[in-house]
């Protein structure tokens, strides 16, 4: 980009970044600009580039002290962060989902560099003194504009700006190498390959279809792997404890060494930079910009849980004990952690009437695809239209152009990515790859959504099958998609799902609750025999079986919030050590000596340190808005569309609790979470 001037078109700097783009920019809309088919050389060469010019922008800033204006100081900087995000989306993103090793490899790398640079200029004080020389001049802002410079200066300020030079150097340094290590951490998770191998009686309890769909060895034994749908079931459905127990060792046992040591090198980073700061730990730096407001609201709040819960909890856990007793020793005294799963679904089975096995059979992928889109066009008042000859990073992966249904305008796209491969970022999760804003020539960004799960993939004889869980994880990571999708801020800062990192979940498990009502239910389900949709009966007996181990399934998560919460009010920790303290005092569960789980807690190392509790937090207003404003119109239009324009259009343009209350017409209550959770 050498010799582009920054008031060039995004267009132009795309092209001369990238080459030829999909889709071109035109007053008033705009397409995709994201491309799928990089060569390792070609990122590493983009890169570059992006880097110089992100380089250039800032220099520019820094150099317009003297006369501060928005056009001089903020307007370069929103303009190169929708440049920067489109363009990085397309460096890192194959990262977590190309086929090709070298792809990825070169996509790790321009992670790398990236984040490098984004840490350093973003601790740039000479841009920070244009800041504040901008807002000591009191300019006249729209909103968003207003937010944007409060923001800025308060991250600066979060970054030790307006301390002396050597605090800043010392936190500049800190933030690179706690940037380095959460790549690090999350491509060892990637790229793990942990496999193990057993006989068909040692995976007593699972079904044919799973079978037709492993590898085998050339002794004839089975290959799993830790994914999604091999570890699932068999730690579910197997009836061998043996081969439960070797998973789960195998499983939390994944990146061990590399792992453990790198998050309890952040752990150490995080408290150190909050201590220069001027905050007593990080969970106090993390939360003060959050909802909960401190980290002694976020104690209270779960360990006030925690207390609720426990009473459920002890029942749920003896009815398991008494299973134990009777499938395998009457000795029994204890639930192992390979127990858990195995049991939960036992409780189910025989409590409920509930075999996911059956269940599982209504629930053909494609079908259950089909009826998501549905309900989620009906709802929110949108259109999807499948785009097959658009090009992806896989075979697997299709896209899908958004329309309002009304005006029939393009508002935006998504991709999904169903299953597992090799390489393939291995949990679900939605990445905002373009965000919607307002461009300087007029025009708006249409933004970019891409789901990624690791769904069972078809057998020969079969179609691929969805556990109930997995549509319930689908219709979460689709409501991130959505959030996405529907935005319609001016500036990209605030797109999306750029929220309080404990609201972010809320539209995502608001939506959840659909996959607990029959209408719903019904129209995603088609027997992959018959083609009946699930029958009321069954129908009727899973929702009864909603509230099957709430207690315990609540206080697994409760567990790793209060161990987020405790590494991160501490100056250096034993993860390991602490996790199984936890576990055990929260969950009366011993882990396994030499595992530790958090040596795979991706959460920690990508974004959600200190605020795990998030979950928990923002399921608390889920649960109120969908029992407040959605439960028994599931499919209402004007609902669905108010909810639209009251939240998710706003993305993080106002505060949470602002949008939270606008659209519940009073402060929001914890009445419908706890009876959710059987606790009322």
């Amino acid at each position: 980009l050498q010799g582009f001037k920054r008031s060039m078109s995004v267009t132009r700097i795309m092209a001369g970044l990238l080459g030829e783009m999909q889709g071109l920019l035109v007053k008033g809309s705009a397409s995709r600009l994201l491309r799928w088919n990089l060569s390792p050389d070609a990122i590493a060469a983009a890169t570059s580039s992006l880097s110089t010019h992100s380089k250039i922008v800032h220099d520019e800033v820094a150099a317009s002290v003297s006369s501060p204006s928005w056009d001089s100081v903020c307007g370069p900087l929103c303009e190169l962060e929708v440049l920067s995000h489109v363009v990085s989306s397309s460096l890192t993103f194959p990262a977590h989902v190309s086929a090709d090793k070298d792809i990825r490899a070169a996509s790790v790398e321009a992670e790398k560099l990236l984040s490098a640079q984004e840490v350093e200029l973003a601790s740039r004080h000479d841009v920070y003194l244009a800041f504040q020389a901008l807002a000591d001049s009191k300019p006249q802002l729209e909103a968003e504009q207003q937010r944007y410079l409060d923001r800025c200066l308060r991250n600066y300020k979060r970054k030790g700006l307006h301390l002396e030079e050597s605090a800043r150097s010392e936190i500049l340094e800190i933030n690179k190498q706690i940037s380095q290590l959460g790549i690090k951490f999350q491509n060892n998770l990637s790229e793990d390959k942990t496999k193990l191998y057993f006989t068909k009686d040692q995976l007593t309890g699972l079904s044919a279809d799973f079978f037709e769909g492993l590898k085998t060895d050339s002794d004839g034994k089975y290959e799993v792997t830790m994914a999604y749908p091999h570890y699932f079931p068999i730690t579910e459905l197997c009836s061998v404890p043996q081969t439960r127990q070797a998973m789960d060792f195998a499983y939390n046992t994944r990146c061990l060494e590399e792992n453990t040591q790198i998050l309890e090198e952040l752990v150490s980073l995080r408290h150190r930079r909050a201590q220069i700061l001027g905050y007593p730990t990080h969970a106090a730096f993390v939360t003060e910009e959050r909802m909960a407001k401190s980290a002694e609201t976020v104690q209270t709040f779960l360990n006030d849980l925690n207390d609720r819960l426990e009473p459920l909890a002890a029942k749920e856990r003896a009815a398991m004990l008494a299973l134990k007793q009777r499938e395998e020793s009457a000795d029994a005294t204890i639930l192992e952690p390979w127990d858990q799963r195995y049991y939960r679904n036992l409780v189910k089975k025989e409590q409920y009437q509930v075999d996911h096995e059956v269940i599982k059979q209504y629930f053909p992928l494609e079908k259950v695809l089909k009826g998501l889109l549905e309900i989620y066009q009906e709802l929110l008042g949108l259109e999807f239209v499948a785009m097959p000859e658009e090009p992806t990073w896989h075979k697997d992966a299709k896209a899908f152009m958004v329309k309002d249904s009304d005006t029939q305008e393009v508002i935006g796209y998504f991709y999904i990515d169903l299953h597992p491969r090799e390489g393939k970022y291995s949990h679900a999760a939605c990445w905002g790859l373009q965000p919607a804003c307002e461009l300087k020539d007029g025009g708006r960004l249409l933004p970019v959504a891409a789901l990624v799960c690791n769904f069972p993939e078809p057998t020969p004889t079969k179609p691929a099958l969805l556990a109930h869980s997995d549509v319930e994880t689908f219709f979460h990571e689709f409501g991130h998609g959505m959030h996405q999708i529907c935005s319609q801020t001016k500036l990209s800062r605030f797109a999306g799902t750029a929220v309080e990192r404990d609201f972010v979940e809320l539209p995502s498990q608001m939506l959840e609750f659909w996959v607990w009502e029959k209408e719903a239910l019904q129209r995603m389900s088609a027997h992959v025999e018959t083609g009946e949709p699930l029958p009321d009966e069954l129908v009727d007996t899973l929702i009864k079986a909603k509230k099957a181990n709430a207690g315990l399934l609540t206080k697994r998560q409760l567990h790793f919030a209060l161990f987020d919460q405790t590494i991160h009010t501490r100056a250096k920790a034993d993860t390991a050590q602490l996790f199984a303290e936890l576990s055990e005092s929260v969950c009366q569960i011993k882990p396994a000596p030499g595992t530790n789980f958090a040596a795979g807690f991706g959460h920690l190392a990508g974004g959600y340190d200190a605020q795990y509790y998030g979950y928990m937090w923002s399921e608390v207003f889920a649960a109120d808005v969908y029992a407040t404003r959605f439960k028994g119109h599931i499919l209402d239009k004007t609902i669905g569309k108010e909810y639209r324009q009251k939240v998710l259009a706003r993305g993080g343009s106002v505060d949470a609790e602002v949008m939270l209350k606008d659209f519940l017409g009073r402060e929001p209550q914890m009445d419908a979470f706890l009876a959710d959770k059987g606790l009322v």
